[in-house]
C-alpha cells in the first residue's frame, strides 16, 4: 500500500536519520530492568538507577493499520522494543473511556467499574491510578498528564501534574516542555486525532484521513523523542518508553482475514511498542488459535434434527455402563441476535424435552445449550439431574467448539465428566439416576419440546462410544476430526457421523463399525461450505497472549521499582525481551 504523509520526502529522510541518532547513541548507557528469565516482578532482582517512563496513549490506531504504514519512527524503534501489532482493549468496553481506565489503573472494567464514558460507576478509590500507586510508594516522583481532553484530565488527575493542552500538536508541545525538566520521573501524554479521523473517515489505510492521521502522529512522536535525547542528564537516566492505542476502531475485514476471534474484530485491534535500547526485540503475534474444519455442513436451527430409525437404537442407551460422546457445535446468532440459547437440544435419546423433567416420559438423555453454557441432563429408573458446564469454559462464540461427556463406574459410584475442547469442566456423580435407558430413537438436533427451545447451530463430527474414554485420551483427540480405525479404543465405537451433509434421500451415513444411518426430518436440508477452526482457546486465553490495555501499568511500576502489591489486585502481567 502507498504510504501517504504530510511531510516532503526531504524532511522524513532527515528525520529518519535523526530518529537513528536518537536511539543509537544511549545503546550503551541503558541498563536493562526486566531481566529475561521471570515474570513475577515482585522476584526480580532489579538494577537501582535512575529510570524514567514516557506513556503516549493514542485513540483508534488499529494494530493492522499502523503495521501495514510501516512508519518510520515507529520502524526505527522495532529493533529494541517488546511490541505486537495484535494487542488488544477489552472486548466488552462499551466506551472508549473504560480501556483508558485499563490503561491508567491496571485492571478491567469488571473492578474500575468504568463499561462505558460515564465515570459515575467509577471504583477508582479502591483501584486508583498508576499516578497514585507511584507517588504513594514515592512521594518525591515528578508526574505530568498531558491532554486536550478534559475528561482524561479530570478523571485521572490525582496524584499527578496535569496540563490542558488545545491539540494533538499542542500535546506534542507540551510533551517536549516537560521533558526539559531534570526531575520528571514519567510524562503520560494521550493523543484524539487518530480517532477523530477514523470517525470522520473510516478505521484503515483504505482511508487518506485516517492513514495521514497515523503518519502525522509517527511524526508526532519522532520529534517528543528528539527531545528526550537532548535531555542534559539522558545518558545516566534509564527511560522506557511506551506507546499504544487505546482501541482501534469498527471495519469490515475480508472474510478470508476473519478467524471469528477476538482477533477479527478491529474495535478491539490495539498496537503496543515497550521501547528500551537495551531490550532486545521481541515481537508478539497473533496466537495460535487452531486446527480448520473445512466441508459443508448442515444448519440445525429451528425444528431441523437427524433420526435413527434402525433397530440399532439400543446401542446408544446409557443404562449403567462406561460410556462417550462427543459432539462438535459452532453457534450461530440465535433470535436475541446473540450466541446465548435457552435450553435447545444437540444430541439426545429420549421421547421428549421440555420443562418438568421428572416425568417418565422423560426417561433418557440428552445434551443441551444453555445460555453461553451446555448441559449434560438425564433421567434413569431411580433419579434424575443434570451436570452443567461451569462458567470457565464457555462455548466460543462462531467457531467450532468440542462437547464431550465422559460416564464411569468408581469405587462402587457412576459418575460423569464434562470436558470442552478437551478440557476438563465438572465432574457430576450420578449414581441415583439408576438406569438410563430409552426406548426412544437417538436424535442429533431438535427433540421434541412443548417449549419454544430451538437452537441455531451447526452440529458435526458426532462419536458414541461404549466406553470411558481416559482424560488424556479426550485431550488428544477431541480437536481431531474423524475416527481413524487406528484409534487405541476404535473396537469401542458405536456410531460415528460426520454429518458433513446427507444423500438424495435424507440419509446422514454412520461411518462406524454398525452402519446406523440417521434420516432428517426432512430431506434436502440445505448445506453451507464452511472453513473454520475447531477448539480455539476463549477469548480469556488468548488475551494472556498478547499485551492488553491493562498491562501497561505492570510494565511501568516494574521499570520504577514500585514494589507490586498483592491486594492491589492488578490485571496485568510484566512482558520480557526474552
Amino acid at each position: 500500500m502507498k504510504k501517504k504523509t504530510k511531510v516532503n520526502a526531504i524532511k522524513l529522510l532527515v528525520f529518519s536519520l535523526i530518529a537513528t541518532s536518537v536511539f543509537n547513541s544511549c545503546n550503551q548507557e541503558f541498563t536493562k530492568i526486566i531481566p529475561s528469565g521471570e515474570e513475577d516482578e515482585e522476584l526480580v532482582d532489579i538494577e537501582y538507577g535512575q529510570p524514567k517512563v514516557l506513556l503516549l496513549i493514542v485513540d483508534g490506531a488499529r494494530g493492522q493499520s499502523v503495521r501495514d504504514a510501516k512508519t518510520p519512527v515507529f520502524t526505527q524503534l522495532l529493533p529494541q522494543a517488546i511490541h505486537s501489532w495484535s494487542s488488544l482493549s477489552e472486548e466488552g468496553a462499551q466506551g472508549i473511556a473504560a480501556n483508558w481506565t485499563d490503561i491508567i489503573t491496571g485492571v478491567g472494567i469488571n473492578k474500575h467499574g468504568v463499561v462505558d464514558n460515564d465515570f459515575s460507576t467509577n471504583k477508582l478509590d479502591l483501584y486508583p491510578t498508576i499516578f497514585s500507586r507511584i507517588t504513594n510508594f514515592n512521594s518525591d516522583s515528578k508526574l505530568a498528564l498531558i491532554s486536550a481532553d478534559p475528561q482524561f484530565l479530570e478523571n485521572y488527575g490525582n496524584d499527578v501534574t496535569t496540563e490542558q493542552a488545545s491539540s494533538d500538536e499542542d500535546v506534542t508541545s507540551k510533551v517536549k516542555t516537560a521533558l526539559q525538566a531534570d526531575d520528571c520521573t514519567m510524562i503520560t501524554a494521550h493523543f484524539q486525532d487518530v480517532q477523530r479521523a477514523g470517525l470522520e473517515s473510516g478505521f484503515d489505510l483504505s482511508f487518506d484521513t485516517y492513514s495521514d492521521a497515523i503518519y502525522t502522529f509517527d511524526s508526532q512522536v519522532g520529534d517528543i523523542l528528539e527531545s528526550l535525547n537532548q535531555r542534559e542528564n539522558f545518558d545516566q537516566e534509564k527511560w522506557l518508553v511506551v506507546i499504544t492505542s487505546s482501541q482501534g476502531g469498527e471495519f469490515t475485514i475480508p472474510e478470508s482475514e476473519n478467524d471469528n476471534t477476538v482477533f477479527s474484530e478491529p474495535a478491539v485491534n490495539t498496537f503496543t511498542i515497550m521501547y528500551s535500547p537495551s531490550y532486545s526485540s521481541k515481537f508478539i503475534g497473533k496466537p495460535y488459535i487452531g486446527n480448520k474444519f473445512s466441508g459443508e455442513f448442515m444448519r440445525f436451527n429451528d425444528t431441523k434434527y437427524a433420526e435413527l430409525q434402525s433397530n440399532e437404537n439400543e446401542l446408544y442407551n446409557l443404562g449403567d455402563e462406561d460410556f462417550t460422546i462427543e459432539i462438535k457445535v459452532k453457534k450461530n446468532r440465535g433470535s436475541n441476535n446473540n450466541y446465548r440459547f435457552s435450553h435447545p437440544s444437540l444430541i439426545g435419546k429420549r421421547e421428549t424435552w421440555q420443562g418438568g423433567w421428572d416425568q417418565e416420559l422423560m426417561n433418557g438423555w440428552v445434551i443441551h445449550l444453555s445460555d453461553n453454557f451446555w448441559v449434560f441432563n438425564a433421567r434413569g429408573d431411580t433419579g434424575y439431574g443434570e451436570i452443567k458446564a461451569d462458567e470457565n469454559q464457555r462455548l466460543n462464540d462462531a467457531t467450532w467448539n468440542t462437547i464431550t461427556v465422559v460416564g464411569l463406574q468408581r469405587e462402587g459410584e457412576r459418575f460423569v465428566r464434562l470436558y470442552t475442547n478437551g478440557e476438563f469442566n465438572r465432574e457430576g456423580n450420578i449414581t441415583g439416576w439408576g438406569n438410563m435407558d430409552s426406548d426412544w430413537p437417538l436424535r442429533i438436533g431438535f427433540l421434541p419440546t412443548r417449549e419454544g427451545w430451538r437452537s441455531d447451530a451447526y452440529l458435526a463430527d458426532a462419536k458414541i462410544w461404549k466406553i470411558a474414554m481416559p482424560e488424556d485420551m479426550v485431550a488428544q483427540y477431541s480437536c481431531e476430526v474423524g475416527v481413524d480405525p487406528n484409534h487405541p479404543y476404535y473396537d469401542y465405537l458405536a456410531g460415528y457421523w460426520p454429518l458433513m451433509g446427507a444423500n438424495s434421500e435424507g440419509m446422514v451415513f454412520d461411518e462406524g463399525p454398525f452402519g446406523a444411518n440417521l434420516t432428517l426430518g426432512e430431506a434436502g436440508y440445505p448445506t453451507t461450505l464452511l472453513n473454520d477452526y475447531i477448539c480455539t482457546p476463549s477469548t480469556e486465553e488468548l488475551g494472556q497472549l498478547v499485551p492488553r490495555t491493562f498491562d501497561v501499568p505492570a510494565q511501568i511500576i516494574s521499570w520504577l521499582k514500585v514494589p507490586r502489591q498483592l491486594n492491589w489486585q492488578l490485571d496485568g502481567r510484566v512482558w520480557l525481551d526474552k
